[in-house]
């Protein structure tokens, strides 16, 4: 015959075995609560002051961590100019290179002797080349006024090509209404700019009626000073 096996009822424990097991609990408890407490010792109360100095000390580790990632980025942008603008860009058949990459395709000047430490500036404002490239745009839209009344200073010096001056915008004003009323423009179209540190230059070709009916096809290079977003000179010649 087998015997099965009874499952003790927690109810049947006796007065000593619910003893033990209270004992263990407490024991278990107390350890927990040690634990925690040592815990709470081993860190450190720091004061206020501390507190901000610590907070501080962090954001300026996360600024130079930020500062040091944006330098990587910008000298790994400046390998990469460089790299393609090293490469030759071919106008047409004629393998010559655009103006734009000029610059950034010429050789680096050796230490010369007699060369300035400060290099030449049109100043604050708008660079030379902005003032070209509106100038003629406006000029090729047939807003040359428009053109002189946006960029010209007024205290301005306009040459021709054969020494005269004219000052002011009044002295371009009347030079203009002169000339005006002795040509007659057929077509017109301004080519550029080529522009330098200081100024820039424009390639006029136009054609134009006479008073007395001829016409005449002619070009003239405009040579323009820039100082502080502005056009203080400009020079004809033919």
């Amino acid at each position: 015959m087998s015997k099965k096996k009874r499952k003790k009822d927690p109810s049947s424990n006796t007065p000593a075995d619910v003893e033990i097991t209270t004992t263990a609990a407490a024991e278990t408890a107390d350890s927990t609560s040690e634990s925690k407490e040592h815990t709470e010792r081993a860190e450190p109360t720091l004061s206020k002051k501390e507190r901000k100095a610590a907070e501080k000390a962090e954001k300026a580790a996360q600024k130079s961590a930020k500062a040091e990632k944006s330098k990587k980025a910008s000298k790994s942008a400046k390998v990469e100019k460089a790299k393609t603008s090293g490469k030759s860009e071919k106008s047409g058949s004629s393998g010559e290179t655009s103006s734009a990459d000029h610059s950034a395709q010429a050789p680096a000047m050796p230490k010369f002797k007699h060369l300035r430490k400060k290099k030449l500036t049109s100043g604050k404002g708008a660079t030379p080349r902005e003032v070209g490239e509106s100038l003629v745009a406006l000029f090729n839209a047939g807003k040359a006024d428009e053109a002189e009344k946006t960029w010209y200073h007024r205290k301005i010096e306009s040459i021709e090509g054969d020494g005269s001056v004219f000052d002011g915008l009044k002295g371009v004003a009347e030079k203009s209404a002169w000339w005006c009323s002795e040509n007659k423009i057929i077509a017109a179209k301004a080519e550029g700019p080529f522009v330098c540190s200081t100024g820039f230059t424009v390639i006029f070709t136009m054609t134009v009626e006479r008073t007395d009916g001829t016409r005449m096809e002619f070009r003239e290079a405009g040579v323009y000073t820039v100082e502080k977003g502005r056009i203080v000179r400009e020079q004809f010649m033919f």
